[in-house]
């Protein structure tokens, strides 16, 4: 039997995730990890590793800022839920604009995630991606960026 409840707050995690990402709330990243969370980002450019919260807070704070910022969308998610743990495929889309680089990257990967109920709640255990596709191509100077979703003071 699916366990449809479980499902659904593991949905709303994972939105909560993609929210907290793009406006760069790190205490809000924190409250959706558990703090031996493991990471694993690969395409053709990077491919890295980060064990427990403060080595993903460091990259967050690193990554997202009010010069650089993106949109992440997650589709398509097939999860599967036995007791108190979970495992989840999730499509992503995304383009992560790098004004310190004059650069837009593009692209979509299948994050493979796991997730453990801790304290009652959900909680990404272990998260990463790997890239299907991705470009990219720097930024024209006829575009004209209107507002930043991160106000955070420029690097």
């Amino acid at each position: 039997m699916l366990d449809l409840e479980a499902i659904e707050l593991i949905k709303q995690l994972k939105a909560r995730y993609f929210r907290f990402l793009d406006t760069a709330d790190i205490p809000g990243l924190h409250s959706v990890f558990s703090e031996d969370v493991h990471a694993h980002f690969k395409s053709s450019e990077y491919d890295f590793e980060m064990n427990g919260w403060p080595e993903l807070e460091t990259f967050y704070q690193r990554s997202f800022t009010a010069e650089k910022f993106g949109m992440h969308n997650g589709h398509h998610p097939e999860i599967s839920v036995d007791g108190d743990k979970a495992t989840g495929i999730w499509y992503l889309q995304d383009i992560f604009i790098n004004l310190k680089h004059n650069v837009t990257i593009m692209g979509s990967a299948l994050y493979q995630d796991e997730y453990r109920k801790i304290d009652g709640q959900w909680r990404i255990s272990k998260t990463g991606y790997e890239r299907l596709w991705e470009e990219i191509h720097p930024r024209s100077p006829d575009i004209r960026l209107t507002s930043r979703p991160i106000q955070k003071t420029a690097e």
